[in-house]
């Protein structure tokens, strides 16, 4: 892999317009079931990104708005994860060298994970239950993995 990376001129990722009005009641349900007093846009974002990543499912990316994570407050651990689903995605490491592509790669699986989740809200009665059982089954195949 060679070139110059593509700097994107973004100063923040997209949430999908579709489905943000229901970001609310999915705060709503986190804070109700965990010890947090407060879940950022970042928490948000990344349960999204990591249910639509496990489920293989993307949306159309989102237009262009300032409205889920500022990329200033973004560590570089984030970006390296989010480089990771990048080539994951495309098989291809030279995505790498747009950062544009990589971020409209991670808003559309987020955006997917969004919808994931807002139609688990409405129709599972005890959706906190389900989270709870597909995160935790999650954490167990990332500790068998190390």
């Amino acid at each position: 892999m060679s070139g110059v990376v593509k700097k994107t001129k973004r100063l923040a990722l997209s949430w999908d317009q579709d489905f943000k009005p229901n970001l609310g009641d999915l705060e709503f349900h986190l804070k109700k079931n965990t010890e947090k007093n407060r879940i950022s846009n970042l928490d948000l974002f990344m349960l999204c990104l990591g249910i639509g990543f496990e489920a293989k499912q993307k949306r159309p990316t989102p237009p262009r708005k300032t409205d889920a994570v500022r990329l200033a407050d973004i560590k570089e651990k984030t970006i390296a994860i989010w480089q990771a689903i990048a080539v994951s995605d495309t098989g291809n490491p030279e995505v790498l060298l747009d950062e544009d592509l990589v971020f409209d790669i991670i808003e559309q699986y987020a955006a997917a994970g969004l919808m994931i989740l807002s139609v688990e809200m409405e129709n599972r009665p005890d959706f906190a239950g389900w989270l709870s059982g597909k995160l935790y089954k999650q954490s167990e195949q990332v500790a068998k993995t190390k």
